[in-house]
């Protein structure tokens, strides 16, 4: 599959879009490639762009007491946007810990869209409402669970990202210390022999 047919089937999955939407916003859209290690966005910068991840994963984090913490990842269909739009400075950092191919989204882009399609806004509010609904989802879930069954869950929901991120970053994300992770890991494959 080249990176437009990608492209194609990344935005198809947002089911509120027509085929001819879809092919409108694929021939516009703008993609770059990243290399692993790479920031897009650091702390105090005024961020102005969204992304769309086609290829790769892209972690995001913040520095607390000189400590990172790994607040989410983004993987293939994934948007990452800033947390907010009234330009104030950035919280977090987003950094490729894989070479990416994102595509790249910002306020002329946006407005060029929208006036191709001026049913984009409401389709827009559709896909931020799923987001947020997803987000609180995961969130209740997390505050509520065990550190074991937070690691239970991402095996059930994204397994590969095991893969794909550093150990610590897992653990990070998982709200706890590496070490932690290992034992959880190591009595869980116990548990299955």
């Amino acid at each position: 599959m080249n990176l437009e047919e990608k492209i194609r089937a990344l935005i198809s999955k947002f089911e509120l879009l027509n085929k001819e939407e879809v092919e409108i916003i694929v021939d516009k859209t703008i993609v770059d490639e990243f290399k692993k290690g790479t920031l897009l966005l650091k702390e105090g910068q005024i961020p102005t762009k969204c992304y769309m991840v086609v290829e790769g994963c892209v972690r995001e984090y913040i520095i607390k007491d000189g400590e990172d913490k790994t607040t989410a990842f983004f993987m293939e269909g994934d948007t990452f946007t800033p947390n907010s739009g009234n330009g104030a400075p950035s919280k977090h950092y987003w950094e490729c810990i894989e070479d990416c191919v994102l595509t790249i989204s910002n306020k002329s882009f946006e407005e060029e869209i929208r006036a191709a399609l001026p049913r984009l806004d409401t389709v827009f509010q559709g896909i931020a409402l799923e987001k947020i609904s997803a987000a609180k989802e995961e969130w209740n879930m997390f505050v509520t669970s065990s550190p074991e069954e937070r690691y239970l869950n991402l095996l059930e929901t994204k397994a590969h990202l095991l893969d794909r991120a550093p150990h610590h970053q897992i653990a990070s994300y998982l709200g706890m210390k590496p070490q932690s992770l290992s034992r959880i890991r190591k009595r869980i494959l116990d548990q299955k022999q």
